[in-house]
């Protein structure tokens, strides 16, 4: 018998031993939910919860991604690039600043950049990256900071 097959003749044994010993099969089916206690007394996480409609969840993995290296991961406007921008990025939070905005305003904004409103050219255009699902997303997420 040549070596390779000895080592998976003596991982098969070992496996099928380890099997019979814990009585487990080692499925998911043993596997306590999250939430639920493990007999160490140990408490699995729990995904987090929120409360965003699907839209503004999706706009939020959009914002980390894109939008959160200049404008923070919280809209203050705090990113590690705004340190070494010559005009400060918006602050999403600031709700006098983007409630008056209108819906098609912050779209034309990420779609064509700041300069789509008078604003900072140091803000680029995502509307050759982003589809227009992702970017009513994205302003559905910016909604959500600026009622903060």
């Amino acid at each position: 018998m040549d070596r390779f097959r000895m080592m998976l003749m003596f991982a098969a044994v070992l496996s099928f031993s380890l099997l019979t010993l814990t009585g487990s099969s080692g499925g998911a089916a043993d596997a306590p939910a999250p939430g639920e206690s493990t007999q160490a007394g140990f408490e699995l996480p729990q995904k987090l919860k929120t409360s965003l409609a699907p839209a503004a969840q999706r706009g939020s993995d959009l914002y980390a991604y894109y939008c959160s290296p200049c404008h923070g991961n919280t809209g203050e406007g705090d990113g590690i690039n705004s340190f070494q921008m010559s005009t400060p990025p918006a602050k999403h939070t600031d709700a006098a600043l983007m409630n008056p905005l209108s819906d098609a305003d912050m779209e034309g904004v990420i779609k064509r950049g700041g300069p789509a409103l008078g604003r900072s050219p140091q803000m680029p255009p995502w509307g050759g990256v982003m589809t227009d699902r992702q970017v009513a997303d994205l302003v559905a997420f910016v909604r959500v900071l600026s009622k903060k």
